[in-house]
C-alpha cells in the first residue's frame, strides 16, 4: 500500500458523512474523553475493596438453583460450606440482581472471564486493592513482602486455595528451565516462602514495591497455581520417561506441551483445570465455548446471594471481524467490546431500538490508538543514522495534521497527543501529552532540508542524505484500533512534505517474529501500558526493557539490558539512561522518588519522540443487550484494566 493524495481525499469525502451523523451521538452523552471518568461514576465501595460479611451483618447465604439438585445429591456441601470463613461482599453498580440465565458473548470478548488476582485495582485504574490477599506489608525497605490470604478460600474442585499455591508456581514452574526458559532478572531473584497456610512471603535482593501492581494485573497467571491438580503432569511428582509416553498418546509432543494445555494462562482456557474465577470452562468447539459457574467463589451480594449471577456464558467462536459487526448491531450478542471500533459507533447506534441493546461509550486507555516506531537498531546504518537523528523525527511529528485524523476517524472526539500516560496518572504532566503535536509541515520541511535530506531528481520524493532513495516500509497488524484508516491519513500528510513511506499488512505470527528478531524498519502499535498499574511495573513505551511483538524499536537494546550485557547491543547514551532511571524508579522506597523518575522517562520521551503519537483517549464502543443489568454506564477499556475486571461483571444478571 502506498500513501497517495487522491486516497486520501477519497476516504475524507467518505467518512464525512459518517462524521456529521455521529458527532451529535457522543456530544450529546456529554463525553469527554481527555477529562477522564469521575470517581462519581461508581460506587465509593469499589474503591476500597470488598467488605467482609461479617462487617455487613451477612449469617446467611444462597446459592443459584442451578446447583440444587448437586447439593441433594452430595456431590456438592452446601453453600456456606463452600464459601470462605468470612466471605467478600460487593457491592453491585444498581441493584442486587438474580441468579440464573446464559449470557452470549464472543470469544473474542471472553475477557468477561476475569481473573482473580491476589489484588486487584480500582475503577480509575489507579490504586491496588486487597482481594484473595486482604492485607499486606513490607518489611527490610521494601525486600520483604508478606501477603496475608483470606482464610477457607478454595479453588473450583474444592481444593483449599492457600500459600503453598505460590510456592508450588514459583518452584515448579518459574524455575523450572523446560517450562519458563528465560526468567526476567526480578523473578530470578525472587525467593517466595510459606510460613503457613495464609502467609506468603516474597524476598528480593533489591527492593521491589511494584510487586503490587504485578499481582494486581497478573497475579493469576504468573504467581499462583493449582499445584494439587497440575503436578500429575510434572516430571518434578512423575517418572519423566512415563510423562513423556503418556503426553504422546494424548497427542503432544512431549511432556512440556502435556503440561501447558493443563495450565490455565492470560489467553487461553483449558477444561478441567481448578479455577479461582467466577467461571469455568466446560466444554469446546470449533464453533462455541461454554463456561459455567465455580460452586466454590468466594464473593457474594449484599443480600447472601453467591456470586455470580449468571449460570452460564456462550462465547460464539466468530474470527472475522464484519461478521462480528453484524451480529452485534442486529442483537446477537449481550455484551461485546472487543475488537470493536470507534468508527462503527453509527452502526451499532442504528440498531439499538429495533433490536434491543444500547451502545455505551467508555474511554479507550491507550495512551495513543497508534504509536509510530522507528527502528533505531535497523541494519542499514545509512537509515539508523536517519531514525536517530531527532529533527527527522520531530519532523515527521510536525507534519502529521491530527485534527483532521481526530474529525475523521473519531469523529472529533479523541484528543490529539503524544505517547504518555493518561492524564489520571500521577506521572503525567500536559506537557508530556502536547509535546511537538502542532501542524506547521513548513517547519517539516526546514528540519528535512537542514538533514540534507532534498528532493534530487524533481519528483516531488525527498532522498536520503547519500542521494539514495529513501526507501522504508512500515509494517502493521489490524487489531483493536483504527490502525489502516490512520496511517493512509499519516502516510499522505508525510507525502506532502517529500517523505514517501510505504504501508505494508502483515499478520500478528509475522509481526511478532520480525520484531523480535529485529527485521523491522517501522511499526506501529496501540500504547496501553499507560496507567498508575503498567507503567511503573512495564513502561516498555518508554524504556527499552522488555521483548515482545508490538515493540520494534530498540529489541537488541533491550536484549542488552535483560542479559546484563550478554547479548544484544549496548544503547546510545540517552536510552542507556532511560534504563538506569527505571532501575532506580522500580527499587526506589521513597514514592516522592518514584514519581520524580518516572517524570524523567515521560520527559524523555517527549522531547526526543521515541515513538510518534497520533490520536489517544479514544471513546471505545461497548454494546449491551437491555436484558443484562449492572454494566456501568463508563468504565476503562484496554489491557490495563483486563478490560472489565474493575467493573465486577460477576454482579452483571440477566431478565429472566
Amino acid at each position: 500500500m502506498f500513501c497517495k493524495g487522491p486516497n486520501r481525499r477519497i476516504r475524507h469525502a467518505a467518512v464525512t458523512g459518517m462524521l456529521l451523523i455521529s458527532t451529535p451521538v457522543l456530544t450529546s452523552l456529554g463525553m469527554d474523553m481527555a477529562a477522564g471518568i469521575p470517581k462519581e461514576a461508581w460506587p465509593a465501595a469499589w474503591f476500597a475493596g470488598p467488605a467482609k460479611a461479617s462487617e455487613v451483618g451477612l449469617k446467611t447465604f444462597r446459592q443459584s438453583p442451578m446447583l440444587d439438585e448437586r447439593v441433594k445429591s452430595g456431590a456438592l456441601p452446601p453453600v456456606e460450606e463452600r464459601l470462605p470463613d468470612d466471605p467478600m461482599v460487593v457491592e453491585p453498580f444498581e441493584r442486587p440482581g438474580r441468579h440464573g440465565g446464559t449470557l452470549r458473548i464472543f470469544t473474542q470478548g471472553a475477557a468477561l472471564i476475569v481473573p482473580e488476582h491476589p489484588l486487584t485495582m480500582d475503577p480509575q485504574i489507579s490504586r491496588v486493592l486487597p482481594n484473595l490477599v486482604s492485607h499486606w506489608e513490607f518489611k527490610e525497605g521494601g525486600k520483604l513482602l508478606l501477603l496475608h490470604l483470606r482464610p477457607g478460600l478454595r479453588w473450583s474442585d474444592g481444593a483449599p486455595f492457600t500459600a503453598d499455591d505460590f510456592v508450588w508456581y514459583h518452584k515448579h514452574i518459574r524455575l523450572n528451565e523446560s517450562l519458563t526458559p528465560v526468567i526476567v532478572p526480578r523473578q530470578r531473584d525472587l525467593s517466595i516462602t510459606a510460613p503457613d497456610p495464609l502467609t506468603v512471603v516474597f524476598r528480593y535482593e533489591e527492593p521491589f514495591l511494584f510487586i503490587l501492581q504485578e499481582l494486581a494485573h497478573r497475579g493469576e497467571n504468573q504467581f499462583t497455581a493449582p499445584g494439587h491438580f497440575l503436578a500429575r503432569y510434572h516430571p518434578d511428582f512423575r517418572d519423566k520417561e512415563e510423562l513423556d509416553r503418556e503426553a504422546k498418546a494424548a497427542g503432544y509432543m512431549n511432556w512440556m506441551a502435556y503440561f501447558h494445555a493443563a495450565q490455565r494462562d492470560s489467553f487461553r482456557d483449558p477444561i478441567g483445570t481448578p479455577t479461582m474465577r467466577a467461571y469455568q470452562l466446560v466444554s469446546r468447539s470449533p464453533t462455541l465455548q461454554v463456561y459455567e459457574r465455580n460452586p466454590y467463589y468466594p464473593k457474594v451480594d449484599p443480600e447472601g446471594r453467591q456470586l455470580p449471577y449468571i449460570d452460564r456464558i456462550q462465547a460464539q467462536v466468530v474470527n472475522n471481524p464484519e461478521v462480528r459487526g453484524a451480529k452485534v448491531s442486529t442483537g446477537q450478542v449481550d455484551f461485546a467490546g472487543s475488537s470493536l471500533q470507534t468508527q462503527d459507533i453509527p452502526l451499532y447506534k442504528a440498531g439499538e431500538d429495533a433490536y434491543r441493546y444500547r451502545t455505551l461509550i467508555w474511554n479507550r486507555l491507550h495512551g495513543v490508538d497508534v504509536a509510530i516506531q522507528f527502528n533505531f537498531t535497523v541494519d542499514d546504518p545509512e537509515l539508523r543514522s536517519i531514525f536517530r537523528d531527532r529533527r527527522f523525527r520531530l519532523a515527521l511529528s510536525l507534519a502529521i495534521n491530527r485534527k483532521e485524523i481526530n474529525d475523521i476517524v473519531y469523529f472529533g472526539q479523541g484528543t490529539p497527543r503524544q505517547t504518555t500516560v493518561i492524564p489520571s496518572s500521577r506521572f503525567y504532566e500536559p506537557e508530556f501529552a502536547t509535546a511537538h503535536i502542532q501542524y506547521d509541515p513548513e517547519r517539516a520541511r526546514r528540519l528535512l532540508d537542514a538533514i540534507g535530506m532534498r528532493d534530487v531528481d524533481g519528483d516531488g520524493i525527498r532522498e536520503r542524505p547519500d542521494g539514495k532513495p529513501l526507501d522504508v516500509t512500515l509494517e502493521w497488524v489490524d487489531i483493536e484500533v483504527p490502525r489502516g484508516v490512520t496511517m493512509e491519513l499519516v502516510c499522505s500528510h508525510w507525502l506532502d512534505v517529500g517523505i514517501d513511506i510505504k504501508l505494508k499488512e502483515i499478520n500478528r505470527g509475522l509481526q511478532s517474529a520480525r520484531a523480535r528478531s529485529n527485521a523491522m524498519q517501522m511499526t506501529i502499535w496501540h500504547a496501553d501500558r499507560s496507567t498508575d498499574i503498567l507503567f511503573p511495573l512495564l513502561p516498555s513505551w518508554y524504556v527499552p526493557m522488555y521483548i515482545s511483538w508490538d515493540e520494534a524499536r530498540w529489541t537488541p537494546w533491550s536484549r542488552w539490558y535483560l542479559s546484563h550485557g550478554e547479548q544484544g547491543e549496548e544503547p546510545i547514551p540517552e536510552a542507556r539512561d532511560l534504563q538506569i532511571w527505571w532501575d532506580e524508579m522500580r527499587g526506589s522506597v521513597d514514592p516522592a522518588r518514584r514519581v520524580e523518575l518516572g517524570k524523567r522517562i515521560l520527559r524523555s520521551q517527549a522531547e526526543n519522540l521515541w515513538s510518534i503519537g497520533t490520536i489517544g483517549l479514544a471513546p471505545q464502543p461497548v454494546v449491551v443487550s437491555n436484558r443484562l443489568h449492572n454494566v456501568p454506564d463508563r468504565g476503562y477499556w484496554g489491557w490495563d484494566s483486563l478490560w472489565v475486571l474493575p467493573y465486577h461483571p460477576a454482579t452483571w444478571f440477566l431478565d429472566p
